[in-house]
């Protein structure tokens, strides 16, 4: 196996566990796979998740963004990954959003994510950069303050 190849799976996998995290709301299992301080850019601000207590936050609003946009499933395609260095990987990925019915909720978006080995056969996603042009209240969930939350209703 290549090691373009071999980055492909380790971007893959990680892209499969956080959205499964996400769309089931297993925190622990979306947890596992990021690395802090966790960096996130958007076109629109940027963020540090400096604990496990800023990745629920991050967490909590990204599932509730989804439920009242009523996103059923997340559709992420790895378009490339490499080795940049034996214990770092540069990935380009493009998400695409979906309702129930199936129709994509707007337009893909490529998302770059730096991801490091933290041990072994432990690979953790450490800074994402999101090229959302199209949804401010997006960006704004994955890197700016957290926002108001409903969880509290």
């Amino acid at each position: 196996m290549s090691q373009d190849c071999a980055a492909e799976e380790i971007a893959d996998e990680l892209l499969y566990e956080t959205g499964q995290a996400l769309l089931t709301g297993t925190f622990d299992r979306f947890s596992a796979c990021f690395g802090l301080p966790h960096l996130i850019e958007t076109a629109d601000g940027r963020c540090l998740l400096r604990s496990v207590d800023d990745l629920r936050e991050r967490f909590d609003d990204l599932r509730e963004y989804f439920r009242r946009q009523q996103v059923t499933d997340i559709v992420r395609t790895v378009v490339e990954a490499r080795f940049l260095d034996s214990d770092t990987i540069g990935s380009t990925h493009v998400s695409r959003m979906l309702t129930a019915t199936g129709a994509p909720l707007r337009s893909p978006y490529p998302v770059y994510s730096v991801i490091r080995r933290q041990g072994h056969l432990d690979w953790r996603v450490m800074s994402s950069l999101y090229a959302i042009l199209d949804c401010h209240e997006h960006n704004a969930v994955l890197a700016s303050e957290p926002l108001p939350s409903e969880r509290s209703r």
